[in-house]
């Protein structure tokens, strides 16, 4: 059988890059689908932005800051990502936390369910078309990806070395899943540490990249004690990668042999 085609759309929403991806049978008919569902994901990403970026004095998320009570009462979808936030900085403990700059800000959680969104709503319904055997959309490295059930195809997924960008320290296959990346080599230290600096860097798999990015957020927060605690309560896999430059895997909560990178 003949390998797949992938196909790719480039989209810059957020000031993040975000690439839309199909793998097809059929490169035409992949084309097709493509170039409408990448419009649709922009457009929609463009609504997010505006909605709840704290860089734009009309968003939701600034009027919000600035004491607009009704937008917690009268809009479903901010209501919804507002618990989710709180329901997250209790899962990990404060380590996820929007309040880190002073004014809720659901920033480390809105890009992360952005991607989540337009996945399965415009890329998701792609895989009952004959052609398509999988989708996926990467959010400036984090990752939401589907394959349609039955298929053997695995998207293939390097993680970046902190200390040398053009170097992976490890690798995946996923067929249908999530992979979130927080780290300091690209965004320096835009996470507030609430715990010993001695993290580089912190890689999660999960089936929901909404899940992966609050965990791999609240894991460089938290520091390195703190995140063993999470990896086994919470049976996380992934990996973290320490101040001294040491990967260390993990796989449903389990520790696997840590390597020099």
């Amino acid at each position: 059988m003949t390998a797949p085609v992938l196909l790719h759309r480039l989209i810059h929403q957020m000031n993040v890059p975000f690439i839309v991806s199909l793998a097809v049978t059929d490169r035409a008919a992949g084309e097709a689908l493509l170039g409408p569902a990448a419009a649709q994901v922009a457009a929609e990403l463009a609504r997010i932005d505006r909605a709840y970026s704290p860089f734009r004095s009309d968003s939701l998320v600034r009027r919000y800051q600035a004491g607009d009570q009704s937008i917690l009462l009268n809009d479903p979808e901010f209501q919804q990502i507002y618990a989710a936030v709180l329901a997250a900085t209790e899962t990990t403990q404060g380590d996820f936390d929007p309040f880190f700059n002073g004014p809720f800000d659901p920033t480390g959680y809105v890009k992360g369910w952005a991607v989540a969104q337009v996945t399965r709503a415009f890329l998701t319904p792609l895989l009952n078309d004959p052609a398509v055997v999988a989708v996926g959309v990467n959010g400036g490295g984090d990752m939401q990806l589907a394959t349609r059930p039955g298929s053997t195809f695995q998207w293939h997924v390097g993680i970046e070395d902190p200390a040398d960008p053009q170097r992976l320290i490890a690798a995946y296959t996923v067929a249908t899943g999530a992979v979130a990346t927080s780290g300091t080599s690209k965004r320096g230290e835009h996470i507030l540490r609430r715990g010993p600096a001695d993290l580089a860097q912190v890689t999660i798999l999960a089936p929901n990249l909404t899940a992966a990015d609050v965990w791999a957020t609240a894991g460089l927060a938290g520091g390195q004690v703190r995140l063993l605690d999470h990896i086994a309560q919470a049976q996380l896999t992934g990996l973290f990668v320490t101040a001294a430059h040491r990967v260390q895997p993990f796989a449903k909560g389990v520790l696997a042999n840590a390597q020099t990178a």
